[in-house]
């Protein structure tokens, strides 16, 4: 009896299991909800800014805005009832536009539109777009802009084939309010670059133009090169590594400060005079991580325009730029992704001032290290530029 009143149990679960279930809202709805009320609104790059206040109504759950920009594409912009302010945004003009906003209930009852009017600001693409300039730079084309809204915005780069066509070689998304990117690779002839810039709705800048002539730039020949030994530079001989190791070609070698050595200078003696175009610091590759122990993170670069004296005296030396290493992940630790190795693998580059005069004398001061150690240990350094002696 026991086993027949188990399988009728089970039949009526199975049963009810397979009645449709109906999606309702989790709360009943105590009515259509009331309009909020327009306090102030503030016009933005693309867009505007809206304050109210919404009614006071206790099953209030959101506020949105319904509107089309001017390709026809409707979006909408919502905010919780904890917020008093919604934005409006992704028009690429500055004519006159209206969206309506509505009051959202627990129950998903919207109220009535209130119709709110505005002229946007120019948008942060447009004004972006019109300060890119693209200039010869070493070996190909530097573009350079400012993004002084800091808006996240899309930037296309461009380079004229062999054929004559412009074809897409770099993508990057930045929302810096001020950067520079190079195309390298280019012989010195007579090039058409281009750059397109987009924002996150898709609207597009007209593309920018320039027909450049590319800076001639060789890799330095180490076979010139020696490592100066200044009275107050760090000795990098320790624990296996040598100084002459710092730009032997090999990547599996490096140079090791000892303890406490943290500012850690050493100088570099390029053979002639170069016209400086960038600099490619690699990393040791120590315990599997680029991003550990002892491998540099922060460093400034120095220039002597003159022979300089063995004492090492800091006077004589101008500094030419401050240098951060940055792990494209972010990730804290030595965990490394696919990307960070790969930067890792291709070393760290810093460009140089354009301006910059021919140089022969180079002085590098390691200032941090990846795991805040009190020594250093870079694998190899390159220079990049043209020998003009």
């Amino acid at each position: 009896m026991k086993t027949i009143y188990y399988f009728l149990a089970v039949i009526i679960l199975m049963v009810c299991a397979c009645e449709e279930k109906k999606l309702e809202p989790v709360s009943g709805s105590l009515g259509k909800p009331g309009m909020v009320t327009i306090l102030d609104q503030e016009a933005i790059p693309g867009g505007v800014t809206v304050t109210y206040r919404i009614p006071d109504s206790e099953d209030i759950l959101s506020v949105k805005a319904v509107y089309t920009l001017s390709g026809g594409r409707t979006f909408e912009s919502s905010a919780s009832f904890y917020e008093n302010t919604l934005t409006i945004a992704g028009f690429n003009d500055m004519a006159e536009h209206e969206a309506k906003i509505y009051t959202i209930n627990r129950a998903q009852v919207m109220s009535d539109p209130v119709i709110v009017k505005f002229t946007p600001l120019e948008a942060s693409f447009i004004k972006t777009a019109k300060t890119m300039k693209i200039i010869s730079d070493f070996g190909g084309a530097r573009f350079t802009w400012k993004n002084t809204d800091k808006a996240p915005l899309t930037f296309e780069f461009y380079a004229q084939d062999s054929v004559g066509s412009l074809q897409a070689m770099r993508i990057i998304t930045s929302e810096a309010d001020s950067m520079r990117v190079s195309l390298r690779g280019y012989e010195p002839a007579e090039r058409r670059f281009g750059a397109v810039v987009r924002d996150y709705w898709n609207n597009e800048a007209d593309t920018v133009y320039s027909t450049i002539l590319p800076l001639f730039e060789e890799k330095i020949p180490k076979s010139g090169m020696s490592v100066m030994k200044l009275s107050n530079d760090a000795n990098f001989t320790n624990w296996e590594g040598m100084d002459s190791y710092l730009i032997d070609d090999d990547i599996a070698t490096f140079g090791h400060s000892p303890n406490s050595s943290i500012p850690a200078p050493f100088t570099i003696d390029l053979g002639k005079k170069v016209k400086l175009s960038r600099v490619v610091l690699f990393n040791r590759n120590y315990n599997n991580s680029y991003y550990s122990w002892g491998n540099p993170k922060t460093f400034d670069v120095y220039g002597c325009f003159t022979t300089p004296s063995t004492s090492g005296n800091w006077d004589e030396w101008t500094k030419l730029m401050e240098c951060t290493q940055v792990k494209p992940s972010g990730s804290p630790g030595i965990t490394q992704t696919d990307e960070d190795l790969a930067a890792a693998e291709a070393g760290f580059e810093f460009e140089f001032d354009l301006n910059l005069q021919p140089i022969r004398y180079v002085r590098i001061v390691v200032k941090s290290t990846w795991e805040s150690s009190s020594f250093s240990h870079p694998a190899e350094i390159d220079f990049y530029g043209e020998m003009v002696e």
